[in-house]
């Protein structure tokens, strides 16, 4: 079982704090630990779960990257089980950040979604609402979004594609057999999935890569993810080829030998997806323009972004240099770490 920080509800809503984090995925919890080492008064508050966004993908899913590129924790348990080069299920790397805020001790605040922030750098006050639907506001002189690029899923304009049959995650996947299921998206998520389905289900899979390519990402998901004994059955492949329609339960393919047809039970779209626009318009204007060396947003000072906010890879999240020296995350963090340094170092000497 998933274990939270212990102080989570001992932390006072009334306190005014140097920066709140919001979001606590990865990047959320790696800047917490940072900013909390520096000695500032630091809260993470996250609208479910620590990791929620992990929590959509299919249980057991390989990731593509080693645990050298996402682990927080040097002395990790998997890690020294493992090594640096495993790569983590899914269920691992949420366990693991799950252990890294208690180890640490992070103040964080589970199943509270953030609804607005007002005022300004120095003087944020930040509406907020639990799971019960009770509002409280917490005060806070910077804030830091880190809330990831997976709240909407990426849509391509095509009839049919939000009809119920549908899905833009893939996850919870054990029931279904006995399905014609479509598979649209030309990435590891896709492949993945149908690996998953492909033995108890009939697939159709379309994507607009060339045969090669397709050849060399399943090459690549075979070897790379960690499953050399994968195999695709019950499974066609249309290359060069996009679905134009999903209406009534039927795909309407455009393929280099003119449209076809197939009727389909369940369709996965997994072309990726984006930021919370409602968010975006509400916190910033829909502005995630942001200084390249320091992570603020230009659009409101004292407003940080990081991650996939700032289009940062995931899978380079930091703090562990002396594991993988070439992590990118080790700049992105310490930039963010620099940052704030200087911002409050400016503030109290401003004060004195």
């Amino acid at each position: 079982m998933n274990r939270i920080p212990a102080n989570q509800d001992s932390v006072d809503e009334r306190t005014r704090y140097d920066v709140i984090v919001v979001g606590c995925g990865g990047w959320g919890l790696a800047v917490l630990k940072v900013l909390s080492d520096m000695g500032l008064r630091v809260l993470g508050i996250e609208r479910a779960e620590i990791c929620h966004n992990l929590r959509n993908y299919m249980k057991h899913m390989v990731m593509h990257s080693v645990l050298s590129y996402m682990i927080l924790d040097p002395e990790d348990a998997i890690v020294a089980r493992k090594g640096n080069d495993h790569h983590p299920l899914i269920d691992e790397l949420i366990q693991s950040y799950s252990d890294f805020a208690v180890k640490f001790n992070l103040p964080i605040k589970t199943h509270h979604e953030l609804l607005d922030i007002e005022g300004e750098k120095g003087e944020f006050e930040l509406a907020v609402r639990d799971s019960e639907g009770r509002a409280s506001c917490l005060n806070a002189k910077r804030v830091v979004l880190a809330t990831g690029s997976y709240d909407e899923p990426n849509l391509a304009g095509i009839p049919g594609e939000l009809n119920g049959s549908v899905q833009h995650y893939f996850h919870e996947w054990e029931h279904i057999r006995d399905k014609r299921i479509l598979f649209i998206g030309g990435g590891f998520s896709s492949a993945d999935g149908i690996i998953a389905l492909c033995p108890r289900n009939q697939i159709l899979w379309v994507v607009r890569k060339s045969p090669d390519a397709v050849e060399k990402m399943l090459n690549d998901q075979k070897t790379v993810w960690g499953q050399p004994d994968a195999r695709m059955v019950n499974t066609e492949i249309m290359t060069d080829s996009q679905v134009i329609s999903l209406e009534n339960n039927v795909a309407v393919v455009q393929t280099p030998g003119g449209r076809k047809t197939w009727n389909y039970d369940l369709c996965y779209m997994l072309i990726g997806h984006k930021p919370d626009q409602d968010m975006c318009s509400r916190l910033l204007n829909g502005n995630l323009d942001f200084v390249e060396e320091t992570f603020e947003s230009c659009e409101r000072p004292g407003v940080y972004l990081v991650g996939a906010l700032a289009k940062k890879h995931l899978e380079h999240i930091g703090l562990t240099h002396n594991l993988c020296p070439d992590n990118d995350g080790v700049r992105y963090i310490e930039r963010i770490r620099s940052a704030m340094q200087r911002e409050f170092n400016r503030d109290r000497q401003q004060i004195t």
